[in-house]
């Protein structure tokens, strides 16, 4: 059965996953694994399109893009490789491991620790498709993955160093000392043949693992590879990296003499070991389902479309998800990953909902078994919309999860659940563990939010008391207006604030609020009173770097060091900048032709590209440049001058632009223009004419 789902969903995941997903070149290559090493992270952004940013340990950061997940290490930013061929989910084999991740867009992300949760997302025939999530654990120790076997030969261990044909020993201080091992500082191979010589050099490297195992596997020797050299004739050299050698055998002998080994090259691998969980559907016949005193009926969400989890939250040993029309459901991270559990919420006409106390549940006949049970009095969890029998609170949209606090936000307002967890013993040997949900519903007009469709939430500490902040968006009802909704007194009563503006995410710390808009980033010290960043730009030379928008869809603040930075995601790329007064920004872009000359977005719209303060913008790419002034000429097909300008570098910051206007301020006409750069592209080159073309429009 297929949902029907509110078009305003669409038009958010649109924006905050496929806008501008080919504003750049869409090319790029796996990282370099020409130092022995498999990467599973490409270097660089693969989309400007970034709505999620989390922070994780030290020095990571991740971020969630409308082609995949990447990730900063404090150093260089990479993007987490993907693909579109199935993955094997761990409730079809509980073991299963991948280093891979699902292609799409990132819908949401949630960390605690070093466990993180990723959410993807696509479309099928313009419905939104939810494609799954991902789940580590370890996801810091992406460096730290078992290396990988590329090929193996076997040779005979030549402990006396006799340099026997197809025999391999340690170099000089060979020897093997109980209690202590090898401590070689380079191995000699023998291979029998030129043609193994050759495999073996062209496949070794700088942090190549070389394994040695004898036939039972009761001897393991390993090192890692500082350089590989031809010896004497015939021979290779593996000159060992200092301090890497570890072996192990219970009996604490080393290998014999003339023993038959196996030298296997392994690559170390950088990757993250994911769990791949489907995407949260139910089964035809889950119509009756558990939940605190009792039991639920519900309308099974058998299938992916319209069901796309749009937040998660990772408090104590639940994972919570908010999918929609697959509503707000929990994964129990305290056992193996199983079948996440529906959480009912209240329907759309109620103030309150218990799923803790007896009196909310009536003994009904059950409809799987036929025996009596307790079900919630007059409830039925519908994601349909009101006209087809269906409640709006039923899906969900955000979710956040803390302590014995739980806030959903819906179609229809904002929910606030105290998580009870009891174990009471009914007996000497028997327990009863009771795990349930107390509800407050809280909607427009009744309770003074702004609209009742709520994008996202967060949650404000600071002397001694908690803000929720919720960013609210109208439904259609008449009054409702989008803005910033909040409550100080754990939802009695709620305000508003920033009336009129599209808000898609809010982060606090302390005194400090940062709320995300459609117009650019807010920024306030009390919640009243509201100051607007400028869009960012990199002030560093011949750099070219600019966040081409307003729009800003996530901030974060990043209070690792002693003073904290400001990570911003938008749709023209991520900012870090050096405090939170938003000054001295590193922008991070996808840059897939390095060192080539292009015009993006291609065909390019003035009206609808790029917009930057109700203008749109064309960003001209050079790569590599040497000289402090860039001229740029762009004519019509009729070689006619329409627009030129000057770029002195040395006082101009910024990207290399074009708005679209003719030399009189007007919107040029529909067609194919040509671009002419004038510059230099290396130190020893004088300024040339670099041409490229493009299409406008409007």
């Amino acid at each position: 059965m297929k949902l029907s789902y509110n078009k305003i969903v669409y038009h958010i995941l649109l924006i905050s996953m496929g806008f501008g997903q080919y504003s750049s070149p869409h090319r790029f290559s796996l990282k370099s694994a020409s130092d022995g090493e498999i990467s599973f992270f490409l270097d660089g952004f693969n989309s400007n399109v970034v709505a999620e940013i989390k922070l994780m340990s030290d020095s990571l950061t991740w971020f969630g893009t409308g082609r995949g997940l990447s990730m900063h290490d404090g150093q260089s930013s990479y993007t987490y490789q993907s693909t579109n061929d199935s993955i094997v989910d761990v409730f079809s084999n509980p073991s299963s491991i991948t280093n891979v991740l699902p292609a799409g867009g990132v819908s949401a992300i949630a960390t605690a620790n070093d466990t993180l949760l990723v959410a993807f997302a696509g479309d099928d025939n313009d419905t939104p498709i939810g494609l799954g999530l991902a789940f580590t654990p370890k996801a810091k120790d992406w460096y730290e993955t078992e290396p990988s076997e590329r090929m193996s030969f076997t040779f005979s261990w030549d402990s006396s160093g006799s340099d026997i044909s197809n025999g391999v020993y340690f170099g000089f201080e060979s020897g093997y000392q109980p209690g202590s091992g090898y401590s070689g500082s380079f191995l000699v191979i023998s291979p029998l043949n030129e043609l193994d010589k050759i495999s073996i050099k062209d496949s070794v490297q700088t942090n190549t693992i070389i394994k040695v195992t004898n036939s039972d596997l009761s001897k393991v020797l390993s090192f890692t590879v500082q350089s590989v050299s031809d010896f004497s004739a015939g021979q290779i050299q593996l000159l060992i990296t200092s301090g890497s050698i570890t072996y192990s055998n219970i009996s604490d002998i080393g290998f014999l003499d003339n023993e038959s080994v196996k030298l296997s090259i392994t690559k170390a691998t950088k990757a993250v070991q994911w769990k791949y969980l489907p995407q949260p559907v139910d089964n035809e016949l889950d119509i009756e389902v558990p939940f605190g005193e009792g039991y639920f009926w519900q309308l099974p969400v058998t299938v992916p479309q319209a069901n796309v989890t749009y937040d998660a939250s990772i408090s104590g040993k639940y994972l919570y998800v908010a999918s929609w029309a697959g509503g707000l459901r929990r994964y129990d991270l305290s056992i193996n990953l199983r079948k996440p559990q529906n959480v009912p919420m209240p329907m759309d006409w109620q103030s309150q909902l218990s799923t803790c106390q007896d009196s909310a549940y009536i003994d009904t006949v059950s409809k799987i078994t036929g025996e009596s049970i307790p079900v919630l009095k007059d409830y039925y969890l519908n994601p349909r919309d009101p006209g087809d029998g269906g409640n709006h609170n039923h899906k969900a949209f955000s979710v956040l999860a803390y302590d014995d606090r739980i806030w959903v936000g819906t179609a229809n307002g904002i929910n606030k659940g105290r998580i009870v967890e009891e174990i009471t013993q009914i007996s000497e040997n028997e327990f009863e563990i009771l795990s349930c949900i107390e509800w407050d519903h809280y909607k427009y007009p009744t309770n003074g939010i702004s609209g009742n469709f709520v994008v996202a939430l967060g949650k404000q500490d600071w002397n001694g008391q908690t803000t929720i902040w919720a960013a609210t968006v109208g439904t259609g009802e008449a009054g409702e207006m989008q803005g910033l909704s909040y409550s100080r007194d754990d939802g009695v009563s709620w305000k508003t604030a920033l009336i009129g503006e599209r808000v898609y995410n809010i982060e606090s710390k302390d005194s400090l609020v940062f709320v995300s808009t459609s117009s650019g980033l807010w920024k306030s010290l009390d919640g009243e009173n509201w100051a607007k960043l400028d869009p960012a730009i990199e002030q560093s030379m011949l750099n070219q770097r600019q966040i081409l928008t307003n729009v800003v869809y996530a901030a974060k603040i990043d209070d690792r060091d002693s003073i904290p930075k400001l990570w911003i995601g938008t749709p023209d790329g991520v900012g870090l900048a050096q405090d939170t007064q938003g000054n001295n920004w590193q922008i991070y872009q996808s840059n897939h032709y390095p060192n080539e000359v292009y015009a993006y977005p291609n065909p390019f719209s003035p009206m609808t590209h790029n917009m930057l303060n109700n203008d749109g913008y064309v960003r001209f790419h050079i790569g590599n440049i040497y000289n402090k002034e860039v001229k740029i000429d762009i004519f019509n097909f009729a070689m006619e001058k329409v627009h030129s300008k000057n770029y002195n570098l040395n006082s101009y910051y910024g990207a290399l632009k074009w708005d679209g206007r003719d030399m009189l301020g007007n919107h040029v006409a529909n067609g194919v223009y040509f671009i002419r750069i004038n510059y230099a592209s290396s130190s020893n080159q004088s300024p040339g004419d670099n041409w490229t073309k493009l299409i406008v429009v409007k």
